[in-house]
Formats: structure tokens, sequence, C-alpha cells
């Protein structure tokens, strides 16, 4: 060492007390995690959708009355009305419930069967009419707090090749009492469809 010059100590001094402050550092993280860990509240658990639709079907199995609106598509014309019956029926053990809709005094005739796909983990469906030949592909969502349905399709237009989709919804209303709308978006706008109020029939 010359004169004048002082001693900052060697390379194995330094190495201990960088050693020593990044323990202390790890230390005091690792309190710090533990002590977060003890005040955070617990996450609450995700929510079950296949039990929560299943249980959606069940209480929709049954026979229900349909007061049916079809909105007039021109000014100064009134609505039509009509009515109908839709049975609605448990399959595979719960799983799937299975639309029969038919419309008093028309040789009308709609089927669906929709469950919920835990692969894709949302609602799923098929529909076809004797207005239709080929099956609506339906996928939507059971809001369980809202105890409302939505879901969406993609129906063949009047132009060979093109496409509209459609929005629906099905609402509960009441322990017997369920809200059934349908709307197409077209370029123009949301053009409503069908309105449908269901009551269920009492044995």
């Amino acid at each position: 060492m010359r004169a004048g010059e002082k001693r900052v100590g060697s390379w194995g001094g330094i190495m201990k007390k960088i050693a020593i402050w990044a323990s202390a550092l790890a230390l005091a993280c690792s309190l710090g995690t533990a002590a977060s860990a003890q005040t955070a509240p617990a996450a609450a658990p995700a929510p079950d959708r296949v039990a929560e639709f299943k249980a959606f079907m069940a209480d929709a199995a049954g026979t229900w009355d349909a007061d049916i609106t079809f909105p007039s598509q021109e000014a100064g014309k009134p609505d039509q009305k009509a009515k109908g019956v839709m049975k609605r029926t448990l399959k595979s053990a719960g799983m799937w419930l299975l639309d029969e809709l038919a419309v008093d005094g028309t040789p009308y005739q709609g089927t669906a069967i929709l469950g919920f796909d835990s692969v894709k983990n949302e609602m799923v469906g098929v529909w076809t009419d004797n207005n239709m030949h080929n099956m609506r592909l339906d996928k939507g969502r059971w809001d369980a707090e809202k105890k409302k349905l939505t879901w969406h399709a993609d129906v063949p237009g009047l132009i060979p090749g093109t496409y509209n989709r459609y929005l629906f919804s099905e609402e509960v209303k009441g322990p017997d009492i369920r809200e059934f709308k349908s709307v197409a978006l077209f370029r123009t706008g949301e053009v409503p469809m069908v309105h449908i109020i269901f009551t269920r029939r009492k044995n």
C-alpha cells in the first residue's frame, strides 16, 4: 500500500457484507409476504357453471302457455298476436333440456335442445322449426344473479351466402313467469322479431 492511501478492506470482507445484506433483505421480504397472506381475505370460490345451469333447466321443466307477439315491421300496422304451448323436458339425467313449441291454430312446430358445454364453458343449443331447412346453432351464457339467459346465433339471410346475427334472451320474472325476446341485427339497427310471455301451466 502506498503512503497516504487508506485501506478499504479486502474483497472477502466486502462480499461478506453483501451476503449479510442480501440475507436480511430476503428475510424482510418473506416476513412481509407472510403478513400479507395472513391479512388478505380468501378468494371466493369460482361458481359452478354446470350446477347453475342444471338448476336453471330443472326449474324450467314443465308445460308453459305462451302469449306471443310479433312486433309490426311497418309503421301504422298493429302487432300480430298468437297463443301457443311450450313443453320443456329434462333429458340425460338433467344434463339437457328439450323444448317443443307449438302455436295454436297453425302447423308450426319449433324444437330445441340446450345445455351447458363444460369444455367451451358456455351454454350451447340447437333450434329448428318448419320455417327453416337448417339447424340454428346457439351460444350464450346464464347469469344466475340476474336470472337471465342470453344467447346469439347467425341465421342465413335472404341473399345466399349471407348471415344475420340474432340475439335472444330468456329472463325469469317470477316463479311461474318467463319473458323471451329476440332481435335481429341489421345494418339499419336492431329489429325486434318476437316477444313471448311464458306462464307455467298448473297441474
